[in-house]
């Protein structure tokens, strides 16, 4: 049952007095008065509120819950109850014993998910889960993130208050937090050594932190994500609310595990900065800095020199990658609340040196911030710039229900942002969601039916990709159940659907390339985020594919949800310059290197090539040219100088005399066999060719490997650091003249 009636209780014998009474021959039935137990509560998610416990709101559930709104109905999962607000009221009862154990997990929140017992109104104990458990409300980092741990225990001593009145509330009035279950019995026991005794309610009060804007970046504190209270930050400058978003902030004696720059005030120097949070009573402020420059950036060698990588937190899917007045932008999903998903942003001037920025898109009310793309309005037909000033526009999912995990309550729509200040700071547009308003209302959706991650471009029928050409209309393309559906707008704000082609996942992809660099001769390629790809016509309303299956496009592991630059230059074939990365190496992982897209006829037929871009070269501060170097069997290390451990490798070479070529790069093998009539490196294959080419781009994490002539297969690896940064190459059986042998030592960029 939930809940237990004021009669019910658990009478305990401790087993030592069992066992005496009975060597005696008589059966003790006396209790000592501290063994009676009296369940007040118990509750968890996948029981409905107890019948007599007044419920507000939809956080626990409802008694009689409205289909038509199923985000409303709090069903027994987490994703549901996770966005709803609410609380359970206990009838009133008099409290008749030493302590109430409270057992509860969930969300660690002091006062707004809490466990508060009050007496003539007012609030007198208070707990929340307990602190160490992150915001799903599981032990991170853990293999079980995303399973709720045991409860916490508290014991609320109220032995003053015997003989009183008393309710308790089970409170969720966070929109990031829940609980998972609560179990509350009312006791003489007294706490194991340990227990927290709780004997006062928390105080949880407004704080403020005010200045004259100095520095680029508003730099906020965060804690450890075990245990620090997720809590609203509110922006304002001249009186202007800029943000408002849950943040966990360090404040007090919490520690400061890192800085997130949350807000660009390049534009505002010497305009009053005004930022709204809570801290407990007594405890200290929060340590908020505006400075010009990002602090906390971990240079090393275990971490990537000329990678993107997070400073802290989890990076995942690139997004919103676009050229927007002489500068790359780079988004990517970030992750540091735990709960939900936000843009991180950075930029560049050369695709090589990044920038980090302020995360530009952050969760609100309609979810996380899940992938998407970003577009430049060129011709203002949103009407949020003008053409002399175009808007940057990025496209976004919003996944309400924390993206789903597998539930069947999760609620995705397609929104947009814009910014006019050269993409310093975006504004959500409020017409938003531009698709998907139907989500909102559906009953019960089947279990695969998902909609997100829109590629948004424009598209001219005389032109193809050319954002310039005025005779085009915008296109999306987005991942929906079981493939890839196609929308077409006039303003980029309403959408009519023109196609789908199934078979793909998510991270949808669609763009045009030369044929052997053959302006005459154009086709399209679609793909998802494993990059496998159709190669066909686009016609800009439907993709029809010509090839029959499938190609891959990468070869190895933590290569995922690649994505491509909108707006870039022309390239030599006439196309705007296909320019592609990716996600590499897990959650705590990396974005690859810029990639140039091409597409060739290779042995194996039309294929997507790729090689660095050749912005690269900025990051060479020594090369060595070893071209025409013979090598056999016995031939010492040629490579034996280089130990910097950063690396750019151009090799070419006729293999047709010696059966293997084997690199060692900082302790990792790289074998390429001779067999048959080609090549083979891992599980790839060049057919018809003994011929060499082979290009290695080398970090402190990861190996890049480019294997064929044109860069036909790419291989990311992604390796635990090491100490060991030395290269070598030799050759097995048989001899090998190198026409390219090329080894450029690189600079690091943080």
């Amino acid at each position: 049952m939930n809940c237990v009636t004021p009669h019910a209780m658990t009478r305990k014998i401790p087993f030592r007095t069992l066992l005496k009474s009975l060597a005696i021959g008589t059966l003790l039935i006396a209790i000592p008065s501290w063994a009676e137990e009296r369940v007040l509560l118990d509750f968890n998610m996948k029981t409905p509120p107890p019948a007599d416990w007044a419920i507000e709101g939809y956080a626990f559930g409802t008694h009689k819950p409205t289909p038509a709104e199923r985000q409303k109905q709090a069903l027994g999962t987490r994703n549901q109850r996770y966005v709803q607000k609410g609380s359970m009221t206990s009838p009133a009862f008099t409290i008749e014993s030493d302590y109430l154990k409270i057992e509860c997990a969930g969300t660690y929140h002091p006062t707004k998910i809490a466990v508060v017992l009050m007496v003539d109104g007012k609030e007198l104990r208070t707990c929340s889960p307990e602190p160490g458990y992150g915001f799903l409300g599981a032990k991170l980092p853990s293999p079980r993130m995303f399973i709720a741990p045991d409860p916490a225990k508290y014991f609320f001593d109220v032995r003053t208050l015997r003989g009183k009145q008393a309710v308790l509330e089970i409170r969720d009035q966070h929109y990031d937090g829940l609980f998972f279950d609560v179990k509350i019995t009312a006791t003489d026991q007294g706490p194991a050594k340990g227990q927290a005794i709780i004997t006062k309610a928390v105080n949880w009060v407004e704080a403020h932190f005010e200045t004259k804007i100095k520095g680029d970046y508003l730099l906020v504190p965060v804690g450890p994500l075990d245990g620090t209270p997720l809590q609203m930050v509110t922006v304002e400058i001249e009186g202007e609310q800029k943000l408002s978003v849950n943040l966990p902030l360090a404040f007090g004696d919490i520690d400061t595990a890192g800085y997130q720059a949350v807000y660009d005030l390049a534009n505002y120097q010497g305009r009053p900065l005004k930022v709204t949070y809570h801290r407990f009573g007594e405890s200290g402020p929060a340590k908020l800095l505006t400075q010009r420059h990002i602090p906390g950036r971990d240079v090393s060698d275990k971490k990537p020199a000329f990678h993107v990588y997070n400073r802290i937190g989890m990076l995942n899917d690139p997004n919103g990658l676009v050229y927007y007045k002489d500068e790359w932008h780079l988004f990517h999903q970030f992750n540091y609340n735990v709960s939900h998903l936000d843009w991180k942003h950075y930029v560049s001037k050369d695709l090589m040196h990044w920038q980090e920025r302020p995360i530009a898109l952050f969760h609100d009310a309609q979810g996380s911030m899940h992938s998407g793309s970003a577009t430049v309005d060129v011709f203002n037909s949103s009407g949020w710039g003008s053409e002399k000033r175009p808007p940057l526009v990025l496209a976004y999912t919003a996944s309400s229900g924390n993206g789903g995990w597998k539930e069947n309550d999760q609620i995705q729509t397609q929104c947009l942002a814009y910014s006019t200040d050269g993409g310093r700071n975006f504004i959500k547009y409020e017409g938003s969601p531009v698709l998907g308003h139907e989500q909102h209302i559906i009953k019960k959706r089947p279990k695969d039916q998902d909609a997100r991650d829109p590629k948004i471009f424009w598209f001219s029928p005389t032109k193809g990709r050319d954002a310039n050409a005025k005779d085009g209309h915008w296109v999306m393309v987005l991942f929906e159940q079981t493939g890839h559906n196609i929308y077409t707008s006039s303003d980029i704000k309403t959408w009519e659907k023109t196609g789908a082609i199934n078979g793909f996942h998510e991270c949808p992809e669609l763009f045009p390339l030369a044929v052997d660099g053959d302006s005459e001769k154009v086709k399209w390629v679609m793909y998802g985020a494993k990059g496998r790809y159709h190669i066909g016509s686009f016609d800009g309303k439907m993709f029809k594919p010509e090839t029959k299956n499938q190609t891959p496009m990468f070869y190895g592991d933590k290569c995922y949800a690649s994505q491509t630059f909108n707006n870039t230059e022309k390239g030599a074939d006439g196309q705007p310059r296909r320019i592609q990365v990716t996600w590499q190496g897990g959650r705590f992982g990396q974005i690859s290197l810029p990639l140039e897209l091409t597409l060739k006829t290779t042995p194996l037929g039309e294929r997507v090539c790729m090689l660095p871009v050749a912005e690269i070269s900025k990051l060479q501060s020594k090369s060595v040219e070893l071209d025409g170097l013979r090598l056999d069997s016995s031939s010492a290390n040629p490579l034996s100088e280089h130990k910097s451990g950063l690396y750019d490798i151009e090799i070419e070479a006729d293999m047709t005399k010696a059966k293997q070529v084997e690199l060692n790069i900082r302790g990792n093998k790289l074998v390429i066999t001779s067999q048959g009539n080609g090549l083979k490196l891992g599980k790839m294959t060049i057919p018809g060719s003994k011929k060499l080419f082979l290009r290695i781009v080398v970090d402190n994490t990861s190996q890049d490997i480019f294997f064929g002539e044109h860069g036909a297969f790419y291989s990311p690896r992604t390796l635990p650091p090491r100490a060991n940064k030395s290269l070598s190459l030799s050759v097995k059986g048989g001899s090998v003249t190198f026409s390219k042998l090329r080894v450029h030592q690189l600079k690091p960029i943080w």
